[in-house]
């Protein structure tokens, strides 16, 4: 057997055994609940709420947790719902539940613990 012939076998194999990793990945990942839109993004509002920066979050949440009458709710109650009214991220999220997380963020002391109570773990209200 050649170099060549060698060569072209193993990168078959890998291609192979990369696809393989890859298809069984998804199928885990699907399986939970993901989907494509949860995993790359929500799709925004044609327009975002009049008077707010689509980039701006806590405008946002606070207007969903007022429409709540105060809150409580959960971080991923109300990062749904910003989404669905045209909050956008400047780039991509590195991690798929970020908005999530950065939500969760807002009633810390170094954020905005004058607006946002935390309640419990990742459950906000307004003060």
């Amino acid at each position: 057997m050649s170099e060549i012939q060698a060569a072209a076998m193993l990168e078959e194999g890998l291609r192979t055994i990369v696809r393989e990793e890859i298809t069984a990945a998804l199928r885990t990942f699907t399986a939970h609940g993901a989907t494509q839109t949860s995993i790359s993004g929500h799709m925004p509002a044609p327009t975002p709420l009049n008077g707010f920066d689509p980039y701006s979050l806590v405008p946002y949440v606070e207007h969903v947790l007022r429409q709540a009458g105060g809150g409580p709710l959960h971080a991923r109650v109300i990062a749904e719902q910003v989404y669905q009214l045209g909050f956008q991220h400047r780039w991509p999220p590195k991690h798929r539940d970020q908005l999530v997380r950065t939500i969760n963020s807002l009633a810390a002391p170094s954020q905005h613990p004058e607006m946002f109570e935390r309640v419990a773990p990742r459950t906000l209200k307004l003060r």
